[in-house]
This record gives C-alpha cells, sequence and structure tokens, in this order.
C-alpha cells in the first residue's frame, strides 16, 4: 500500500475518534461510560418490572438515570415499548433535598445531553423549577420526566397517564401499589434500583426468593449485584473496585450485617426485630377449611387512614377447641387512598364476619366512636389489652413454637411484611404495625393452652438425650444428684414462668 493509503487511513482513523470524543462529550448518558455487563443487561431490559437490588457506590443510580434519558430521548424505541405516545416519566427520590443534590452533582454534570445537542429535535431539553427544586425535564421529543419526592407528596400525585416509573432506593411496599395503578393505564415500565436498608419482606422475596413458592413479582426483571461484579467492565477491562479496596470497605462496616447488605447487596436487617420468632417459612402456611369447632376471636383497629394517618386492620384469628393451635385466617388493611371513620371500619368489618359468630370480639378502646356505633347495631365489643410488652412477648412465643399459623394469601401479605420489618427501634407513632395490633387484640383475649410447650420441651428433651441404662442413672444420680427430679424441677420452673408472662 502506498504512503497515501496510509496516510488517508490514519485520517479517517483519527477522524472517527474525533467523532466519538465529541458524542461522548455531547451526549454522556450513551457514550461517556464503560459498561458493566449487570448495568448493560438492566439498561437494556423490557420488561414491564425492573428491580436492581445491589451495594452502595457501584453505579446502580447512574445506570437507571442513563436509562431514563435514553427512552426519553429515542422515539425510534417507543413503537416498541408502548401503543400510545409517551408523554410523561416518573422519577422518585425520598425527598426534595435529594433530588436538588442529585440533579447538581449527577445529571446535569455527568448525563445530561450538552453543548449543540440542547437544541437537538430528540436531545434538547429544558429545566423547570418548582420552589427553587429541579421539578420536570422537558425534552424536545415531548416527553416531560417529572422528579417527585416519594416521601413527601407521592400520595398526593393526581396526574395524566405515566408511561414509565423510576424509582431510587427502597419503596414502601403500599407506595409501589399506588404507583402501579399509575402504570395500568399506557402498560407502563416500572424500575427500582436500591440497597435493601430497609429490609421489606415482599422485596426480598421478589430478589432472593426466584423460583420459590413465596417468590413475589414473578416474572420480572431482577438482579442482585455486589461490590465484586464491579471488578470488571465487560469489555475484560479492570473496574474502580479491587479486593484491596473492597476490603477496606468491609473493615470499615460496624457489623457482618453491614457487610452483607453494602458489599453484597443482601437483604440484612441488623437492628433488633421486634418479632423475631416470626418466620415465613415456618409460620405462614396455604390455607385451609377451618373445622366447625374451633372458636373466632376478632380484633379490630381503628385508625383514620389518609396521606397524614394511620390505616385501620382487621384480624381474624381461629383457635381449636384444646387452645393449643391457632390461625390468622382472614384479615383486612386500609388503604392511604381515602380517609376512614369508625363508621366505616365498622361496617367493613361487619361484611368480613358475615355469618361467623365470634367469641370475642376486641377493640382499641381508644376509639370511643367505634364502641359508640357499634352498640347502637346491638355489637359487642371488649376492650383490647392494650400493653405492648405483654402482646409481643405472647406473639413471639406462639410463633417460636409454631401454635400460631398465618394463611399465605393475599390480603394477609401486609401482616407478614409487618412483623418481618418492624423493628424495636422504631416509635410507636412511625411503626408500620397496624395489622400486628389488630392481630394482638385478637390473640391476647385467647386463653391458650401453654402446655403445648411443656409437651414440646419433654419432646425435644427426649430427642437430644439417649436412653439411659439403670447403671447409668445410678451413676449419674451419684455423681450429679436426681437427673430426673432435676428436669422435671426444670419444666415446672419454665411452665410457671410463661404463666406468670401472661396471666392479665
Amino acid at each position: 500500500m502506498s504512503n497515501k493509503g496510509l496516510l488517508d487511513i490514519k485520517m479517517e482513523q483519527y477522524r472517527l475518534l474525533q467523532e466519538k470524543k465529541k458524542m461522548q462529550e455531547k451526549l454522556p448518558h450513551l457514550y461517556s461510560w464503560k459498561w458493566y455487563s449487570w448495568a448493560r443487561k438492566f439498561f437494556e431490559s423490557k420488561n414491564r418490572i425492573n428491580l436492581l437490588c445491589a451495594a452502595n457506590q457501584i453505579s446502580k443510580s447512574s445506570t437507571q438515570i442513563r436509562k431514563c434519558i435514553h427512552w426519553a430521548t429515542s422515539p425510534s424505541l417507543w413503537p416498541e415499548l408502548w401503543s400510545t405516545r409517551p408523554r410523561q416519566f416518573w422519577y422518585l427520590y425520598p425527598s426534595k433535598d435529594v433530588i436538588a443534590s442529585e440533579f447538581k452533582k449527577k445529571w446535569e454534570p455527568e448525563f445530561m445531553p450538552r453543548d449543540d445537542m440542547m437544541t437537538h429535535p430528540n436531545y434538547g431539553w429544558r429545566l423547570k423549577n418548582r420552589q427553587g427544586i429541579p421539578h420536570e425535564i422537558e425534552f424536545n421529543t415531548g416527553v416531560s420526566v417529572y422528579l417527585k419526592a416519594y416521601s413527601q407528596d407521592v400520595m398526593h400525585l393526581q396526574s395524566g397517564t405515566v408511561h414509565a416509573i423510576f424509582t431510587d432506593e427502597e419503596l414502601l411496599e403500599s407506595l409501589y401499589s399506588e404507583l402501579m395503578f399509575r402504570l395500568a393505564a399506557s402498560e407502563g415500565y416500572f424500575h427500582m434500583v436500591f440497597t435493601a436498608t430497609i429490609g421489606q419482606d415482599f422485596w426480598r422475596r421478589a430478589v432472593e426468593r426466584i423460583g420459590c413458592r413465596d417468590e413475589t413479582l414473578k416474572g420480572a426483571f431482577k438482579q442482585q449485584v455486589s461490590m465484586y461484579d464491579c471488578m470488571q467492565y465487560e469489555d475484560g477491562t479492570s473496574g474502580p473496585w479491587t479486593e484491596k479496596k473492597i476490603n477496606v470497605i468491609k473493615n470499615s462496616c460496624k457489623s457482618e450485617a453491614e457487610v452483607l447488605r453494602r458489599v453484597h447487596g443482601r437483604f440484612v436487617l441488623d437492628s433488633g426485630l421486634k418479632y423475631p420468632c416470626y418466620n415465613r417459612n415456618n409460620n405462614m402456611v396455604e390455607p385451609h377449611k377451618i373445622p366447625s369447632d374451633w372458636h373466632i376471636y376478632t380484633g379490630v383497629d381503628i385508625g383514620s387512614g389518609g396521606a397524614k394517618g394511620h390505616p385501620s386492620a382487621i384480624c381474624f384469628v381461629a383457635v381449636r377447641p384444646d387452645y393449643k393451635k391457632g390461625v390468622v385466617f382472614k384479615g383486612w388493611k386500609g388503604g392511604r387512598d381515602k380517609v376512614t371513620t369508625a363508621s366505616d371500619v365498622l361496617e367493613t368489618y361487619r361484611v368480613l364476619r358475615g355469618g361467623m359468630k365470634p367469641v370475642m370480639q376486641c377493640y382499641d378502646h381508644h376509639a370511643v366512636d367505634f364502641k359508640t356505633y357499634s352498640s347502637r347495631l346491638g355489637e359487642t365489643f371488649v376492650k383490647a389489652e392494650k400493653g405492648q410488652e405483654i402482646g409481643e412477648d405472647i406473639i413471639n412465643v406462639l410463633f417460636k413454637n409454631e401454635m400460631l399459623d398465618i394463611f399465605d394469601i393475599e390480603e394477609l401479605q401486609d401482616l407478614s411484611n409487618e412483623l418481618t420489618s418492624l423493628t424495636k427501634e422504631t416509635a410507636k407513632r412511625f411503626a408500620k404495625d397496624d395489622f400486628i395490633d389488630s392481630m394482638r387484640y385478637a390473640i391476647t383475649r385467647i386463653p391458650w393452652d401453654w402446655s403445648a410447650i411443656t409437651d414440646a420441651l419433654f419432646s425435644e428433651k427426649k430427642k437430644k438425650e439417649p436412653e439411659l441404662t439403670e447403671v447409668q442413672k445410678r451413676r449419674k444420680q451419684f455423681f450429679e444428684g436426681d437427673y430426673e427430679r432435676e428436669e422435671q424441677l426444670r419444666v415446672e420452673e419454665e411452665i410457671e414462668n410463661y404463666n406468670e408472662l401472661f396471666a392479665y
């Protein structure tokens, strides 16, 4: 090849490099950043629901921002994604302060189109503020991305059709249900990238129980990413995370639980759970027919509902005639979409109860109006046991000894979620425990037969201790005292402790 030919090739390569550099500068969301293999998969996913649970500081939020901008500026993609022209996306952050910080430090300097692309028919955009906070990114394609704070105003979002929602950090399950309604008309797309700092059971089962019976959101696109997945880019080059750097992060974590969550992207609660004895696998069962001779107890927690109030809740508990086994088989929890009055809750309760004849109906006696309304209708309700500590102890003992089950049905999933996420550190006014309260009102009025625990203790002891020969028994008596008498006294003492605990 002649020198001129080689020169032409070099010039063309130089031109392409210059063009690539310009595109990296002008469209950074597409060209300025290398891809991790997991990030590329999330970016290209066209699943209706997309979940990315990951460690801290590995660009999970950046990946979602890039996808949001890409979908908003690429009309060629739209016919494949929607049957109608998209007009509105929502990008949700925990608070307005986070919105201001993220747009200033991440969206604008790192990912938004710039230079002459600011006036491009597709990539051009304008920012609109509201009270000094970025509120709307209006793209020339006609799509507007609204930046919203779900901790403050998501319950008040009444708007037109939304075609895509992007959520940063772990969303409360109740808010997820609200948001999915906004996407129903457009058959839109939901995205969430998060580190499991709250550790809600709904999201844990979605991400960590794939293929299991209790998996939620089956069929969704799901990824769980650790820092170790960011040691190499998809092109084979080294990423920013190294063994040494990861070890520094691990050594700075205050506990192994924090390492699992922040380094490995796992679901872990390192704060003390209020109901640690509840285990979904052991205590949640397939629904079955309640025998006609079982006794029914009910509990009603009367809340005001609405955006600022605690929701109301109702629980139905069936107990075997020997009072050694019970099951929560029916329930209801109000939403945040409307305010509920004591009269509304009573009407809902009567509908749910139907022809059942409970042995006892318990209510939160702070709700004076509820008692008034129920008395007028000839309903007999008794005051619930309001003691938090005794109720907490009873619930834990029942679950620990598998004396209480919960039906694995849709209407009781929120009860399970509360039990698996409520911590001792949570102040009562902020606690998501309304369903638990209604259950607690019912079960603290049930005269449980705690001898079931005694039977279990003896049974467990027999399993652990092999049968002693007569010679072994005499030797044991000689060296350690009367073994059988000592064991009997131990069990009797434990029974006495339980009786004192549950005497109310």
